[in-house]
């Protein structure tokens, strides 16, 4: 099954514009200790109009945010990594954003539980417009 289970194609349409693609393919979600994790995945627009993907939640979290990963660039920390929360994640016309350890990707805060390795997370996307999409990731210690 593998990467094709985790495929999701959502049919979004605008208007009366002819209807876009958003696929989503490869996602996870760290199995780590504690109150927070994140999530991963890259998301595909085969569409001719960007989409912006405004909000996540989940069940399992008492928010999920959408951050990025920044290099400090000045005084004491300088070198050192931090994250930022980000308003929106823009997938472009034609174009992809991958969510990855290191980069862009969902931060999930207040666990409701402990999350085990093999078990499915459900998370909510919700995009510019009010359309919104149910998203089911694994729960895995690495990377696939």
């Amino acid at each position: 099954m593998g990467r094709s289970l985790l495929t999701l194609l959502v049919f979004l349409s605008v208007g009366l514009a002819s209807a876009q693609t958003l696929k989503l393919e490869g996602g996870w979600v760290r199995l780590i200790p504690g109150p927070t994790t994140a999530a991963y995945l890259t998301l595909s627009n085969r569409g001719s109009t960007p989409i912006r993907l405004v909000a996540v939640s989940s069940p399992v979290a008492a928010k999920v945010e959408m951050h990025e990963t920044v290099s400090m660039d000045h005084g004491e920390m300088a070198g050192a990594k931090g994250m930022r929360p980000v308003e929106a994640v823009v997938v472009p016309a034609k174009g992809q954003v991958e969510l990855k350890p290191g980069g862009m990707h969902l931060m999930m805060m207040g666990l409701k539980r402990p999350l085990k390795e093999g078990e499915k997370v459900l998370l909510i996307f919700k995009l510019e417009g009010g359309k919104t999409f149910l998203v089911t990731l694994p729960v895995r210690l690495e990377a696939p």
